[in-house]
């Protein structure tokens, strides 16, 4: 049925469960998975003042963080018996960097978390899974 399933995260409760349930699916599927998070380009100033390179031009905020989530996500596939491929990708919106990394790793089903966000919060802000939901005709299994 799935042959490859995406698996983004952003290091959330409810990522972190989506990540280990599509795992657990892949394994049983046989198929191949792709973890993956975004780091989205802030512009100068938005990271407030605690923000200093202090190490030099390589130093991106957030970077850290992000390969952790990655090493979280790698580490739950492999509880479930499978190896996967990492993706960390930069400067895009989140739900176009799941979107982007769907397409370009060939995936079909892409399972995402969803922080069950109250109306109000839907209204002003979305979330990622809905921008992905409205975006893709790639199935899209969400867990909450």
């Amino acid at each position: 049925m799935f042959q490859h399933i995406l698996l983004p995260t952003d290091g959330s409760e409810a990522a972190t469960r989506a990540v280990s349930r599509g795992a657990e699916l892949a394994a049983r599927l046989g198929a191949r998975v792709t973890v993956m998070t975004a780091l989205e380009h802030y512009p100068a100033g938005i990271m407030g003042s605690a923000y200093r390179p202090s190490q030099g031009a390589d130093l991106e905020p957030g970077l850290q963080a992000a390969m952790d989530r990655l090493d979280q996500a790698v580490a739950l596939v492999r509880q479930a018996g499978l190896d996967c491929h990492r993706l960390l990708l930069r400067d895009r919106p989140v739900y176009q960097a799941i979107l982007d990394a769907a397409e370009s790793q060939e995936v079909d089903l892409i399972v995402m978390g969803t922080h069950g966000l109250g109306l109000v919060e839907r209204l002003f802000v979305g979330s990622q899974t809905q921008r992905v939901l409205a975006r893709t005709q790639i199935p899209v299994l969400t867990l909450h």
